[in-house]
């Protein structure tokens, strides 16, 4: 094969699921997703591991999204535009918000407190170790 056949061959002729990259990486997107990986390393420590995770831009919020699988399903976390406040959503539909707005000041750290317990009010999350009573038996 000529190397102009080599470039006149599309992604069809070979079947691979091949999806073009843009151009031009956004760096708002890239920004976004690094902050999303923050706050899903601050949830490391209410037992979240990174197999409960993910991040990825989603088009139908139109932002970044860090989803976290629970017993009750998956909620999504949006990374808003600076000075709004952090959209929660689960099955797709907006369930809430977090108390705090993205700026500058506010910690990854504290983002994820505050998305662990909007999961743990609404039976989403149990952290481990604290919630549970002691049983009789362990008892003194």
């Amino acid at each position: 094969m000529t190397r102009a056949a080599l470039t006149e061959t599309t992604a069809d002729d070979y079947c691979c699921g091949y999806a073009a990259a843009p151009a031009e990486p956004n760096p708002g997107v890239a920004a976004d997703l690094m902050q999303a990986r923050a706050i899903a390393g601050g949830l490391a420590e209410f037992g979240i591991g990174s197999a409960r995770w993910s991040a990825a831009y989603d088009p139908e919020a139109a932002a970044v999204v860090l989803r976290v699988d629970t017993p009750r399903g998956l909620y999504a976390l949006a990374i808003p535009e600076p000075g709004q406040p952090f959209p929660v959503r689960h099955h797709g539909e907006r369930i809430g918000a977090l108390d705090c707005r993205r700026t500058y000041g506010t910690a990854d750290s504290y983002i994820a407190a505050l998305f662990a317990a909007f999961l743990r009010d609404r039976a989403a999350l149990d952290f481990p170790g604290r919630d549970v009573c002691p049983a009789r038996q362990n008892m003194v």
